[in-house]
């Protein structure tokens, strides 16, 4: 089962058992192209299987861009100062690209822990990397989009997983528009998916996702009087 545990405070650092996890025998696809706004990394780091890999971008809010080209698992977990789990960013089987926000709740991430089948890459940009959503938007897997318009209602559909025996995992929180704290929850769902939520004004829109999902926005525009 493919998952995203939301809050580690009660956890020591680890992942979910890795049962029944095999390995790919064949030569993997290469993961997809994460697309971003531009800018320049503020740390790089890579690797071929597990490791620690220490953050030195401060408490500042960061995007994760997180590649992964192995054929088997790959789990990375956020670290506190104390090398105890918040949580857990990407929990997924092969060749995987996706991007990630943090230090956007108050708790600074100091490291994280990689856990992966083979080589590996995660950058870490500016909030300013972030694409800006554009009435409607369709990803690959967890990005983070910035919404700058005024209330609307936001339709999210997650296609699912089907490699995932439970049609893998959809979460969608919102943030203030500088990463300076959490606003609400718009979707918490295992399977593919469809709703809508509001959304009250402009926010970051941060989605994990073990696969596509996709995000529009309808304006409620001014209001008529009694």
């Amino acid at each position: 089962m493919k998952w995203f545990r939301r809050d580690q405070e009660d956890q020591h650092a680890g992942v979910v058992p890795l049962a029944g996890v095999s390995k790919s025998r064949g030569v993997p696809e290469p993961a997809p192209q994460i697309l971003t706004a531009g800018g320049p990394a503020l740390q790089r780091v890579g690797g071929d299987g597990d490791q620690v890999a220490r953050m030195t971008t401060g408490a500042a809010p960061v995007i994760l861009d997180i590649t992964h080209q192995g054929g088997g698992h790959f789990v990375v977990d956020s670290l506190d100062g104390s090398l105890l789990s918040q949580s857990q960013l990407v929990y997924t089987d092969g060749p995987f690209a996706c991007r990630s926000l943090v230090n956007a709740d108050d708790r600074t991430v100091r490291a994280l822990r990689v856990q992966a089948d083979g080589p590996w890459m995660i950058e870490a940009t500016a909030l300013s990397s972030v694409l800006t959503l554009d009435g409607s938007a369709r990803r690959p897997a967890s990005d983070v989009l910035r919404y700058e318009g005024g209330p609307g209602i936001a339709t999210l559909r997650y296609e699912g997983d089907p490699q995932s025996d439970d049609g893998g995992y959809f979460l969608v929180d919102t943030f203030r528009p500088d990463g300076d704290g959490f606003l609400d929850e718009l979707a918490n769902h295992v399977g593919p998916w469809r709703g809508e939520a509001p959304l009250p004004g402009p926010c970051l829109i941060y989605a994990r996702a073990d696969g596509p999902w996709s995000v529009s926005v309808q304006a409620m525009g001014p209001s008529t009087p009694s």
